[in-house]
């Protein structure tokens, strides 16, 4: 099959590893005219007119990701090299709060939480009592919870101490408006996995060496294309049993991985051109995709001068 990935994302790449790792054809188009998306690195000027090699925000992976660790090895990264791994800390400046050794699961978390630094037994006792009673339910909940619906029994400490630190970390979204479903995913797969599932692992590169631009030189070697630069008009969907076009090139599937205001806007654009079989289907996913909202995440960069070694 000849099959386009539109958008060159962590997403998008991994979908045109698989495509290409099964034996299609593919070509991967990319708006931006580097690959990574949301998680890659940019170049800007320092004040003495030196480029620095930035990161476009903080991307923080923990070892439970194992689809992404399998891929970084594929594609030729170096994982010991190219990340710092760190066991779970969420700890304050006074020293309280929670750290988990590094032991194999359920031991790392039930002895994290018992020697936590500042929690009483009583508080201790709540989340060991709520982590046995999501694990018996299979770390499933109502479709609607919210993380602060899920765990509003717990003490206050215990929320201000680890669950809305943990859902900010891990969803980038406060407790009140986060999926509880979500949540609970993230927590099954870090703490109750595999061992090492919890670790933080650093980039101790930036985020285009750390995958996005070895994945891209991999696609080439393997005889895909990626076309960076190049921004998608049109996606014009298949009548009869035609095959899909990219900008007039024909392909026999095609994978949206970009934002979901672009994806919306393709498929918008399909809507009016598509079988009328297709066009209620098509408008209502472009509906779907344009109600979706996002939240603003800032980064400060700052940079200091080393102490002189005396």
């Amino acid at each position: 099959m000849n099959v386009a990935i539109i958008g060159a994302g962590w997403a998008g790449l991994a979908a045109a590893i698989a495509a290409t790792q099964a034996g299609h054809q593919t070509t991967v188009f990319e708006a931006a005219r580097s690959v990574g998306g949301r998680a890659r690195a940019l170049t800007a000027p320092h004040a003495n007119g030196t480029p620095l090699v930035l990161d476009n925000g903080q991307h923080i992976l923990i070892g439970a990701y194992t689809e992404s660790l399998r891929l970084m090895r594929l594609v030729g990264v170096d994982i010991a090299a190219a990340l710092l791994r760190q066991p779970l800390v969420l700890r304050f400046p006074d020293g309280s709060g929670l750290q988990l050794p590094d032991l194999p699961p359920p031991w790392d978390a039930l002895l994290g939480i018992v020697r936590a630094r500042g929690w009483s037994w009583r508080e201790r006792i709540a989340l060991l009592r709520t982590a046995h009673a999501w694990q018996r339910a299979g770390f499933t909940c109502a479709p609607h919870d919210t993380v602060a619906t899920l765990c509003g029994h717990l003490p206050q400490r215990l929320l201000d101490g680890f669950v809305d630190p943990l859902c900010v970390a891990a969803l980038n979204t406060p407790a009140h408006a986060a999926s509880g479903q979500v949540f609970l995913r993230v927590l099954q797969d870090s703490l109750f996995s595999g061992r090492g599932g919890s670790h933080l692992l650093l980039p101790r590169v930036d985020l285009g060496t750390l995958f996005p631009e070895a994945a891209a030189a991999w696609l080439v070697r393997q005889g895909a294309l990626v076309r960076t630069g190049e921004r998608v008009q049109a996606l014009t969907p298949p009548a009869d049993a035609q095959a899909w076009r990219v900008d007039g090139t024909a392909f026999d599937a095609v994978v949206l991985a970009t934002s979901s205001t672009e994806a919306a806007r393709l498929v918008s654009h399909s809507a009016q051109t598509a079988p009328y079989s297709m066009t209620v289907a098509l408008c209502d996913w472009a509906a779907s995709a344009q109600a979706l909202r996002f939240r603003a995440i800032s980064t400060v960069y700052a940079q200091g001068t080393p102490p002189a070694q005396g």
